[in-house]
């Protein structure tokens, strides 16, 4: 929330124009000093200037910092508007020749205003409040003004505080970029908007008041001193969060075959909690008290192939989970940092010390002309048995296990198998989809998880699957029951972009 000033079209529509007359689709930061400028100038808070009136010094001081201080956001509601032109006809009070002889009364047409229609209100944010005066002023002005634009949108117009959907970008390059180009009152405008009705409100001379055969109507001139353009523009969406924030990588001294992957991450596992010591945290060891929520991830053990990126070369990844406290995490570092060798009964192996890499910016960006999907490296488990109820495939499976990963950004009800039949839908409606889930025939399967409930059937299974809007391009996680020790590894595969719009037929 921000400091700011608040436009409601009372009628639900706004009516202004720029230009020579083209739709003004919405009011600009210098419409609304304008109008406050008019409300300052011929309001109750007006002073006697000669035979006229002029801002009070609180109010021109107030419109003085906005000039100083163009709003830093804007607020805008959804809009519409039919596009159309329309031709309006009056009658003006005008003597016009037609002929040899003069009329008067005579309709006159000129395009007429459209409306836009508002789905709220518009609103002028400024990220830090003015001094007192001014934000004291700046209310009492706001009631003054009737409208924005022409008198056929009243408005109700005061100080509150709102959110911005777009923001002031001072770095903007006209010629380039994406955003709403507004004009913004600089120093100086009020003096200029002064001295045009000081200038148009003095009687004409005689001359230039005499009669003429044929009359016309004369707009007073628009004055374009204290204008510039500022760019407003839309605010990178914000990234999404990610499972683990970030991976601790290990370089290792030997490729770590497929099939005994979880085997030495269990190895891995057991070293960090000794080196940890007594007291070791529980997001690294999975043991819980009974009445301890538990979250959804904790720190994950996987290893990557010859090709890993950071290190060139085969690597250990420690993923750190994002729901960690940063005391558990400076005490898994800590240990981390002085891990050199793994015993493992299979054959020990040695480790480089540890890289730091950001989760989200783990993996290369995609090849151009490529979306990026995920294959499971190995394999993956189902976290839990088929829901009982209905038809159930690898597919749900492999779309529940994405959803238990990112369960706080997805919104489920309903407790265990209506549970996880939510959870997998939820998961779909954000865009994860299964292409292929094949199960993998093998004579082990118990080599690809440590521990798994005694009711439980491993299936294990390799997957291609698009994780729609939940993460990033570039993050590194891992689905599945095996995901926190080897298993359930999401590598990046991208398909040609092509191949992606015929699957989705």
């Amino acid at each position: 929330m921000s400091f700011a000033i608040v436009a409601e079209p009372l009628l639900g529509i706004y009516k202004g124009h720029v230009g020579s007359g083209q739709l003004d689709p919405l009011p600009s930061p210098a419409r609304l000093h304008a109008a406050l400028v008019c409300a300052a100038g011929q309001g109750v808070r007006a002073v006697a200037d000669g035979d006229g009136l002029r801002p009070c010094d609180a109010d021109r001081d107030a419109l003085r910092w906005l000039e100083a201080h163009p709003p830093d956001g804007i607020a805008v509601p959804g809009t519409l508007h039919n596009g159309g032109a329309a031709t309006a006809y009056r009658k003006e009070g005008l003597v016009v020749k037609e002929g040899r002889n003069p009329l008067s009364e005579k309709l006159v047409g000129k395009p007429a205003v459209t409306g836009v229609a508002t789905a709220g209100r518009f609103a002028w944010t400024w990220e830090q409040a003015p001094p007192e005066p001014v934000a004291t002023a700046l209310a009492a002005l706001c009631p003054e003004v009737p409208y924005l634009g022409t008198s056929e949108s009243p408005v109700r117009l005061a100080v509150a505080v709102a959110d911005p959907t777009h923001r002031l970008d001072r770095e903007a390059d006209l010629f380039t970029g994406e955003g709403l180009d507004l004009a913004v009152a600089t120093a100086g405008r009020v003096d200029a908007l002064e001295a045009a009705h000081r200038e148009t409100s003095v009687a004409p001379p005689l001359r230039a008041d005499a009669h003429r055969s044929s009359e016309k109507t004369a707009a007073p001139p628009v004055v374009t001193t204290g204008l510039e353009l500022g760019r407003y523009a839309r605010p990178e969406p914000a990234p999404p969060p990610t499972p683990w924030t970030s991976v601790l990588l290990f370089g290792v001294d030997r490729p770590i075959p497929a099939q005994r992957r979880v085997r030495y991450a269990v190895a891995v596992h057991r070293a960090l909690v000794a080196l940890v010591g007594d007291g070791a945290p529980a997001i690294l060891t999975g043991a819980y008290e009974p009445d301890v929520p538990r979250p959804s991830n904790r720190c994950a053990i996987q290893f990557l192939g010859p090709d890993a990126p950071h290190v060139g070369g085969t690597a250990l990844a420690l993923l750190l989970p994002r729901e960690a406290s940063d005391i558990d995490l400076t005490l898994i570092r800590m240990a981390a940092q002085r891990l050199r060798h793994v015993k493992v009964a299979a054959g020990p192996f040695a480790v480089e010390a540890p890289v730091e890499v950001p989760a989200d910016e783990f993996w290369p960006e995609p090849a151009a002309g490529t979306e990026r999907w995920w294959q499971t490296e190995p394999v993956a488990v189902p976290d839990s048995r088929p829901p009982r109820g209905g038809r159930w495939s690898l597919a749900d499976a492999a779309a529940l296990s994405v959803a238990l990963v990112w369960r706080q950004e997805l919104a489920a009800s309903g407790r265990s198998d209506a549970r996880y039949r939510a959870l997998a839908a939820a998961a779909a409606g954000r865009g994860v989809r299964v292409e292929s889930a094949v199960r993998v025939m093998d004579g082990d399967v118990g080599r690809y998880v440590h521990k798994v409930h005694q009711d439980t059937v491993i299936q294990p299974y390799r997957a291609v699957l698009s994780l729609g809007d939940l993460t990033g391009p570039r993050t590194i996680a891992a689905i599945g029951q095996s995901r926190h020790l080897g298993g359930g590894l999401l590598v990046p595969r991208d398909l040609p972009s092509d191949i992606v719009r015929r699957m989705a037929r």
